[in-house]
């Protein structure tokens, strides 16, 4: 088996062309590697396009048929397909000790100076919330990935629109030739809702409803491709957040970045690559990075188990209608040697599938079926078997009940966990038949150096049941760190107006824009030039409440406690050297 490649990469390099046509008609031919040494030259030898995103990571752009060469240089060290994600106030600034911090004495403080990084689905650029009092516009700049025209220097797609471009779209007498102008937009509402969160000023609203940095300035990257609609991979994301510091860094401003997407894949413990590049990242310039710790806590797409030697232990989900395409991931550790079958709703199965086993389709009743192992993975020493299933005479995956066997044949740790799509990939009607609500925390809110954010009712006082609980997988990490409000949070709507939004997405701009609020009174204010970083996620994990009867902290669905800014603030300040 290849240890170079992730599971995913080693299905892709067996498909037949006729099946990665019909069933990848969206995948691109973007790969992400961890290498050294000279990759342009590694690039220009193979006729492909490169993406420096760091001194380890890049994005090499080349058609899959011709990618398996890339793993006879040994400058690449690991390679993996982009993976797909998906996009997971009053009351709630009151409840996180907000607004006492925005309005009172010692601190009154409302993000100026800070930079907000929303990398998202977009946003109405338009809405009075993100304008001054004067109509002009408080972006700083728009990088729309899925539009085609003049990237920013030193990118490859999309398009970018500054400050001026905006104002002046602004000043358009219509619609249409705004547009014209600036045409991105935000499609989904996600973006528009989770920024307006963390720093709508209330505009439209005469002040009543204002996000937590009202006074700050935006960042904006719109997430995608210019070829597929609302299609959202890793790739993108690691592009937005470089995108996003390196503008910071030519502005010489803080800059707090906001995450609300998350996927299944990957080993839930920090180490995929995109988590990789964030810990690298989060260590960049004044920045900290907020990501959602997803919404998979009731969504039964993870099942997690310990198998003995000899032992079948038998995983049963049900598939749904009308399913053209399906994964899993099973993610074990390197010292134990398993195998699978898969056993489809008719009864017919695979053969029983071990590491040694080559990478081949299987076709049970109408449905193709194709199994992998990959690893000891040089990032983790993990071992991963995925399965990708794909329709094949009506194009849909044969539903009913499906059962994958795990058969313990060497074992000595013995301890495994099977990933689904996310709830928003898969739908309400395709879910393993007993799962285990731990461990739901979506990639790559594992990653060690972001600040991981679950979401709690804040009227109620209860986790929301959604939240994704964690800890991580080994090595262990204590995620979510903490939580902040997420229930019914009414911001800005990508159709002008307001609109009450639940989901660890609205959770986490919570954080975000307190992250900037901190950065005023440190760096701007020059209370704390270092106050950014771990140091913020060390004041914030410290001045958590934890007012919730019956949980010991830290906690899988609480973390360190709730959001609270001004308990943060108040540590920060009796700590301040300056």
């Amino acid at each position: 088996m290849e240890p170079k490649t992730d599971a995913e990469l080693n299905i892709l390099f067996t498909m037949s062309d006729e099946d990665r046509n019909q069933l990848l008609a969206n995948r691109d031919q973007r790969l992400i590697v961890k290498y050294h040494g000279d990759i342009e030259r590694v690039a220009a030898q193979v006729g492909a396009l490169v993406q420096i995103i760091n001194e380890q990571i890049a994005i090499i752009v080349l058609p899959l048929d011709k990618a398996k060469i890339l793993l006879s240089y040994p400058e690449i060290e690991y390679m993996e397909a982009p993976k797909d994600f998906v996009y997971n106030l009053e009351q709630s600034l009151k409840a996180s000790c907000i607004t006492t911090v925005q309005n009172n004495l010692p601190y009154q403080l409302k993000g100026n100076g800070v930079l907000l990084g929303i990398v998202d689905s977009g946003i109405n650029y338009a809405h009075p919330d993100f304008r001054n009092d004067d109509g002009t516009t408080r972006i700083v700049s728009i990088w729309d990935q899925t539009i085609e025209g003049e990237p920013p220097a030193g990118y490859l797609e999309g398009s970018e629109y500054s400050q001026v471009r905006i104002n002046e779209a602004l000043r358009a007498p219509t619609q249409a030739e705004r547009l014209r102008i600036v045409p991105s937009q935000d499609s989904l509402g996600h973006g528009t809702h989770v920024a307006g969160i963390a720093g709508g000023n209330g505009r439209s609203s005469g002040g009543r409803i204002i996000g937590v940095a009202p006074e700050a300035e935006f960042v904006i990257v719109k997430l995608g491709n210019p070829s597929v609609t609302n299609l959202v991979r890793t790739a993108d994301i690691m592009l937005g957040i470089r995108y996003v510091i390196e503008k910071a860094r030519q502005l010489n401003k803080p800059i707090a970045i906001n995450l609300s997407l998350g996927m299944n894949e990957g080993p839930h413990n920090g180490t995929s690559l995109i988590e990789i590049y964030l810990n690298d990242a989060a260590q960049e310039w004044k920045n900290n990075i907020a990501v959602g710790s997803g919404n998979e806590g009731l969504s039964r797409n993870h099942v997690g188990g310990k198998v003995q030697q000899g032992e079948i232990q038998t995983i049963s989900f049900q598939m749904g209608p009308n399913k053209r395409t399906y994964n899993f991931s099973v993610w074990q550790n390197s010292v134990d040697q398993l195998s699978f079958q898969l056993i489809g709703p008719d009864g017919k199965s695979t053969p029983r599938i071990s590491y040694s086993t080559p990478v081949k389709r299987y076709v049970l009743g109408n449905s193709r079926v194709y199994p992998a192992f990959a690893g000891p993975s040089p990032l983790n020493g993990n071992i991963e078997f995925a399965v990708f299933m794909g329709g094949l005479e009506d194009g849909y995956i044969m539903p009913g009940i499906w059962q994958l066997r795990i058969i313990g044949d060497n074992v000595i740790d013995g301890e495994f966990s099977v990933w689904g799509q996310t709830i928003a990939s898969s739908g309400n009607e395709t879910f393993f038949l007993s799962n285990t609500p731990d461990r739901t925390l979506t990639t790559p809110s594992t990653a060690n150096y972001v600040i991981t954010v679950g979401a709690y009712d804040s009227v109620k006082n209860q986790i929301a049941p959604f939240s994704g609980r964690g800890y991580t997988r080994s090595p262990v990490q204590i995620k979510p760190d903490i939580v902040a409000p997420g229930v019914n949070i009414t911001a800005a709507s990508y159709t002008g107006g307001y609109q009450a939004l639940s989901g660890t997405s609205m959770a986490t701009p919570h954080v975000t824009g307190a992250v900037a609020l901190m950065m005023e009174w440190g760096i701007i204010n020059n209370n704390n030039p270092f106050l950014y970083g771990e140091s913020i996620r060390t004041y914030l994990l410290r001045g958590a409440n934890r007012d919730v009867e019956g949980v010991s902290f830290p906690d899988p669905s609480w973390g360190y406690g709730k959001l609270c800014l001004k308990n943060s603030l108040d540590i920060a300040r009796r700590s301040s050297f300056v």
